[in-house]
C-alpha cells in the first residue's frame, strides 16, 4: 500500500511529465522519464534472480527498498534547494534519481517476491494478491487527491509542488523499507539454487523456438508501441484545451479505478474464453485511446458543441476518457499477459519464457524517446495519433494469430467431496 502511494505520487504518465515540462521544453526529456519507468524496471531482475537465488532474500529486499527511498529523498532535497525552474541541474538530478529508484524497485521486486513465496502458502496467494490490489488502488486514488490539492494550491508553485510530492513519496518509501526490514523471513524451506547463467541462456534460446511465444511477442510489441504516447497525452491536453495542472490528480484517480474495475470485468472473459480474448480486448482499447485524443479537438470546434457547452470543464472531463482507456487496457494486460505465458510455456521453462518476454518489452519501452524526438522535430501530435491508431490495429490483427490456450476449468460446487461408494 505504501509502495503504491509512492509510485502514484511519482506517476510516470500523469505527474512526472508535468514536473519535467516545467524544467524544459524538450519532449525528449518527457519521453526519457517514460523510457526509464518502462524499461529499467526489468534490467536488474535477471541479476537479482542470480544474486538472491539460493540465499536469504529479506536482506536484499530491505537493502533495495532503502536505495529506493534514498534516491527519492535525495531528489526531494535537490528540489528544496533549487533556486527555481531555471536551475540546469534539476532535470539531470531528476533523471538520475528516478533511474536509481526504478532500478532498485526492479531488484526489490524479485527479492521480496521470494520472501512472499516462502511465507504464503500457494493456496493463499490469490486472496493476498486481491487484497494487495484493492489496497494499492485505494492508496493510488488517495495519491491522486493529494496531487490535485498540491497542484491546485497557488502558494505552491514550482519547484515547491514537486518538492511536496517527492517528499511525500520519500516518506512512504522509508516507511515501506522499515516494514520490509521488520518482516520475518521463514526458514522452513531450503534455499533454491539459482540456475547457471549459461543454462538460462540456452533455455531462453529454446523458448524463442516455440511458435506460440513468437506469436505472443509479435502481438506484444505493437501493443507496447501503441502505448508509447501515454506520457504525452496530458501535456497535449494542456496545450490543446488549457487543462490546469490539478486535473492530473483527477485523471490519476480515474486511471487507477478504471484499472481495478476493468480487471473485475475482464476476469469472467478470461475464465470463459482464455487470456487470448482479454489481450484482444486490450488491443481494441488501444485503438480507441488515440482516436479519442485525435477527435476531441474537432468535436470542441463544432457549432453544436459551442452552442450547447459553455463550461470549459466539460472538455476536461471528456478528455479523461483517454486515461480511463489507459486504465482499462492496463487492467486487461495485468490479467492476461502472465496468464498467457504460463498457459503456453512448459512448467519447467516458464521462467525462460517470462524472461524473454520481459527482455523484449524492456527494449520496446524506449519508444517514448523516439516519440519525444519526433515531437521536438515538429512531427505533430495528430500525425502521431494516427500512427498509434495504425499500430493498435496491427496489434489487433496480431492477436488473431495467438495460440488459444484453454481456459482453466472450474470444478462444480461440491465436486471435491468424497462420495460414498456404491454397493
Amino acid at each position: 500500500m505504501l509502495l503504491a502511494l509512492a509510485d502514484a505520487l511519482l506517476h510516470p504518465l500523469l505527474v512526472l511529465p508535468l514536473i519535467v515540462a516545467q524544467l524544459t521544453d524538450s519532449w525528449l526529456a518527457v519521453g526519457a522519464v517514460a523510457a526509464i519507468a518502462g524499461g529499467m524496471w526489468f534490467v536488474p531482475q535477471p541479476l537479482a534472480a542470480w544474486v538472491v537465488g539460493g540465499r536469504r532474500k529479506l536482506a536484499w529486499a530491505a537493502g533495495a527498498a532503502l536505495v529506493r527511498a534514498a534516491a527519492i529523498a535525495l531528489l526531494a532535497y535537490v528540489l528544496a534547494q533549487a533556486a527555481g525552474a531555471g536551475d540546469p541541474n534539476l532535470l539531470r538530478s531528476l533523471l538520475i534519481c528516478y533511474a536509481a529508484y526504478v532500478l532498485a524497485g526492479g531488484f526489490a521486486h524479485v527479492a521480496f517476491a521470494g520472501v512472499v513465496d516462502r511465507a504464503v502458502p500457494h493456496g493463499g496467494r490469490p486472496a493476498l494478491l486481491a487484497i494487495r490490489s484493492l489496497l494499492g488502488t485505494a492508496a493510488a486514488a488517495a495519491a491522486g487527491m493529494i496531487v490535485y490539492r498540491v497542484f491546485d494550491d497557488p502558494g505552491s508553485p514550482f519547484p515547491r509542488n514537486a518538492e511536496l510530492l517527492t517528499t511525500g513519496a520519500a516518506v512512504a518509501l522509508v516507511a515501506a523499507a522499515c516494514l520490509v526490514a521488520l518482516t520475518k523471513e521463514p526458514g522452513r524451506l531450503g534455499p533454491t539454487p539459482a540456475a547457471p547463467f549459461g543454462r538460462r541462456l540456452r533455455q531462453s534460446a529454446a523458448a524463442l523456438g516455440d511458435p506460440s511465444l513468437r506469436r505472443y511477442l509479435l502481438m506484444r510489441i505493437p501493443l507496447a508501441l501503441a502505448a508509447a504516447l501515454d506520457p504525452f497525452y496530458l501535456l497535449y491536453a494542456q496545450r490543446e484545451f488549457g487543462i490546469p495542472l490539478r486535473i492530473a490528480g483527477a485523471y490519476l484517480v480515474a486511471l487507477v479505478l478504471a484499472r481495478l474495475v476493468s480487471t473485475v470485468l475482464w476476469r469472467p472473459i478470461a475464465a470463459r474464453h482464455g487470456p487470448k480474448a482479454v489481450l484482444q480486448g486490450a488491443a481494441l482499447v488501444r485503438i480507441l485511446i488515440p482516436l479519442v485524443a485525435l477527435l476531441l479537438p474537432y468535436l470542441a470546434e463544432t457549432p453544436l458543441y459551442r452552442q450547447r457547452v459553455t463550461d470549459p470543464a466539460t472538455i476536461h472531463a471528456l478528455f479523461g476518457v483517454v486515461f480511463v482507456g489507459v486504465g482499462v487496457a492496463l487492467g486487461a494486460q495485468i490479467l492476461a499477459n502472465h496468464a498467457y505465458l504460463v498457459a503456453i510455456a512448459p512448467a519447467d521453462r516458464r521462467p525462460a519464457y517470462v524472461g524473454v518476454a520481459n527482455a523484449v518489452i524492456a527494449v520496446v519501452a524506449a519508444t517514448p524517446l523516439a516519440v519525444g524526438l519526433a515531437l521536438d522535430r515538429d512531427a505533430g501530435f495528430r500525425n502521431l495519433f494516427l500512427v498509434a491508431v495504425l499500430v493498435g490495429f496491427v496489434a489487433v490483427v496480431a492477436t488473431g494469430a495467438l495460440t488459444n490456450p484453454a481456459p482453466t476449468p472450474r470444478l462444480a460446487p461440491g465436486a471435491w467431496r468424497l462420495r460414498r461408494a456404491r454397493p
